[in-house]
């Protein structure tokens, strides 16, 4: 019995299997669906490319990266940058070797991730592209000055 681990997490996701039953899982997995089609739909219309499939096909995870009618000038890394000042942790990655300058971000959508906050991630996406835009035009102002 060396080097075993506490069953303690066994025991507990057991007593939420009685607990809860198949019709509560059901329950939930429907709930973190909606969800996650919902942020699936408004990142679609602010001209994301969405990466992952929705409607209950794959796992409540939002992946998507910039589509190409957003600024040329932005990237996936100050997006996520800014939301992070807005208190939201919605990392981004770089693709495989082959689309190294492609980056993709994420969104883990969670029991504690209500349809409330998504909204709030939803408006702080909007302003942090809004921000960031804006960032970008004095940029190049100041460069052609």
């Amino acid at each position: 019995m060396n080097f075993s681990k506490p069953a303690s997490h066994i025991i507990a996701q057991y007593y939420q299997l009685i607990r809860l039953g198949r019709s509560g899982y059901t329950s939930i997995m429907k709930n973190l669906t909606r969800t996650a089609d919902y942020l699936t739909s408004q990142l679609r219309e602010m001209g994301f490319v969405i990466m992952s499939e929705g409607g209950g096909r794959g796992l409540p995870v939002v992946a998507f990266r910039l589509g190409s009618t957003q600024n040329a000038f932005l990237d996936e890394w100050a997006l996520a940058r800014k939301l992070r000042e807005r208190g939201w942790i919605v990392p981004a990655y770089t693709m495989a070797a082959d689309c190294e300058t492609m980056g993709m971000m994420r969104v883990v959508v969670r029991t504690d991730f209500s349809m409330g906050r998504c909204m709030s991630l939803v408006q702080d996406v909007r302003d942090s592209l809004g921000a960031l835009a804006g960032l970008e035009i004095q940029n190049i102002q100041r460069s052609q000055a």
